[in-house]
């Protein structure tokens, strides 16, 4: 049996049956990032593991693989199961296999730039379904600034023209020296642990249905690939501070007032921080055309495409080309 997407129950694949997945009584608990190296959770999969050769990802599957989910190649052996931090929820698929197959071939029908052969030539493989692991991060941070404010003020400046003085207003700011401490709280700062799917494609797949997440059930898992995290705990938190960035300026910015503001040093301190590992669901579909794999991720909730593809050399030659003659002819009008 597997798990039927969009619906909380397994399938048989002979007769269609179907068994309820009841939910889930325990509430989902995020760990202490502090004592995780001996407190957090470890285990296998139920499955078993596999690595491919050609991109280097590994995943754990419940059904015979042949091929990489990721990219496409038939060189995959299996492994044995790591050690890890075992996933503590689950976004479980809505979007089902023959929907994913449609929003594909649409992405593919409308990439103007493409070469006109593209959806002819590509040899395209099984759309696949996989969880991606994720890490989620709590924290809460206190930012300790020094800067600058800048306040506007308006003066009246004389200046000479056309043989004569005459009188404009001018906008000054008088900067003065600021200090302080903002604390900001973090919930859910998501952070993509694959290295197989491209971070710009994992960004433009948010955001996460994370209210509907279920805590950890290995039957959402049968019938699908779920990919073992790649980047660690520690190294997420790292890429999770990057996230954090830009809303901790944003209340040291407020916090200093001003029309203008110039910060100079920030000291971040991060307390109670804590982390959820979480497998996101989307379908992958790898297809190759002239003997160059690329990849298309679908946001198994929201049906969000993103991917790369061929570009066409002459049809952005003829781009412009017709940008170029419109210029020159907006330049001789503009002439005449």
């Amino acid at each position: 049996m597997v798990y039927k997407p969009g619906h909380a129950a397994m399938e048989c694949r002979f007769c269609g049956a179907l068994a309820p997945i009841e939910p889930a009584s325990r509430p989902l608990a995020a760990h202490d990032y502090a004592t995780a190296a001996t407190t957090a959770p470890r285990g296998a999969l139920a499955g078993h593991e596999i690595a491919c050769h050609t991109c280097g990802a590994r995943a754990v599957v419940t059904v015979h693989a042949t091929r990489c989910a990721f990219c496409d190649s038939p060189a995959v052996v299996e492994t044995f199961g790591q050690n890890l931090i075992s996933p503590e929820c689950v976004l479980p698929f809505t979007v089902d296999a023959p929907a994913a197959r449609a929003a594909f071939r649409g992405w593919m029908r409308s990439r103007w730039f493409a070469p006109s052969d593209l959806i002819h030539r590509s040899r395209v493989g099984a759309v696949d379904g996989v969880y991606l692991p994720y890490w989620s991060y709590d924290a809460r941070t206190t930012a300790r600034y020094d800067g600058e404010r800048g306040d506007d003020y308006t003066e009246t400046e004389r200046y000479w023209d056309d043989g004569d003085w005459k009188d404009r207003q001018v906008t000054r700011t008088r900067w003065s020296r600021a200090s302080g401490t903002v604390h900001v709280a973090f919930d859910d700062v998501m952070v993509c642990a694959s290295r197989s799917v491209p971070q710009r494609h994992a960004d433009q797949l948010e955001p996460w249905d994370l209210p509907s997440l279920q805590p950890f059930d290995d039957r959402y898992l049968a019938g699908f690939v779920a990919e073992r995290y790649a980047i660690d705990l520690e190294a997420g938190f790292a890429l999770a501070e990057r996230k954090m960035g830009p809303r901790i300026t944003r209340a040291i910015e407020r916090d200093l007032g001003g029309d203008r503001r110039r910060i100079h040093h920030t000291e971040l301190h991060h307390a109670s921080v804590r982390f959820k590992h979480a497998l996101m669901p989307l379908w992958i579909a790898a297809f190759r055309y002239r003997d160059r794999v690329y990849r298309v991720t679908i946001n198994a909730r929201t049906g969000a495409i993103a991917g790369d593809r061929p570009w066409s050399v002459a049809k952005l030659a003829m781009l412009a080309i017709v940008v170029g003659a419109l210029a020159f002819a907006i330049w001789w009008f503009t002439r005449r």
